[in-house]
């Protein structure tokens, strides 16, 4: 039997990780169902500030998330021309339908990201552990997602528990104090490094 793990045509294209900040970012989201309101969520979490929500039928929870950020209808193309989104989210739609938004999207620069259509997908969404200012991500590059979860659940629960949000922020004001007394980048990481094995967190 043919070994096809070191063939890298079988396996998915590798995405390269990026923490963006979308509070100035146009944003679209289009869609309708239970997907809608995840992401609206998630954006309100991530205090995505200019996001249009397009959505024909919109869920209460849905609307409730889109506030006054609701248009109650499909996207136009006039909208994509007139707002030009940097960013479309499309969700729980037809299959024809997501592929012209898409098309939409792309014609005016935007990156898109169409639930479970992984060919329409310029980017996918890593599975996300948050514990205040530190955020760990687990992705497969689209190859398995419910894997990552699976894994980001286990690590929140065995590895990076609660208590990880204050020891970020103890670690982030030693660092501000390192700082201030001159340490270069080379001494601060080793600092950081004592700091974490005298206090037995990473065993």
């Amino acid at each position: 039997m043919d070994d096809k793990r070191g063939d890298a045509s079988q396996r998915p294209t590798p995405h390269y990780p990026l923490m963006l900040d979308l509070t100035a970012e146009t944003i679209f989201v289009i869609g309708a169902g239970h997907e809608l309101g995840i992401r609206l969520q998630t954006l309100k979490d991530y205090r995505a500030g200019r996001v249009h929500v397009f959505a024909a039928d919109p869920s209460a929870e849905a609307r409730a998330l889109a506030g006054d950020k609701l248009i109650d209808r499909w996207p136009s193309l006039e909208d994509f021309a007139s707002l030009r989104p940097r960013i479309a989210f499309i969700a729980d739609v037809a299959d024809a339908d997501a592929a012209r938004w898409r098309g939409l999207a792309k014609q005016h620069g935007a990156l898109v990201h169409v639930q479970d259509r992984i060919p329409l997908c310029d980017f996918h969404l890593p599975a996300i552990l948050r514990r205040g200012s530190l955020q760990i991500t687990v992705s497969t590059d689209g190859a398995a997602a419910g894997l990552s979860r699976l894994l980001r659940n286990y690590i929140g629960e065995n590895v990076f528990g609660p208590e990880w949000e204050a020891r970020v922020d103890e670690v982030s004001a030693a660092r501000i104090q390192w700082k201030k007394e001159g340490l270069t980048m080379g001494v601060l990481g080793q600092a950081i490094a004592k700091m974490l094995k005298d206090r037995g967190w990473l065993k």
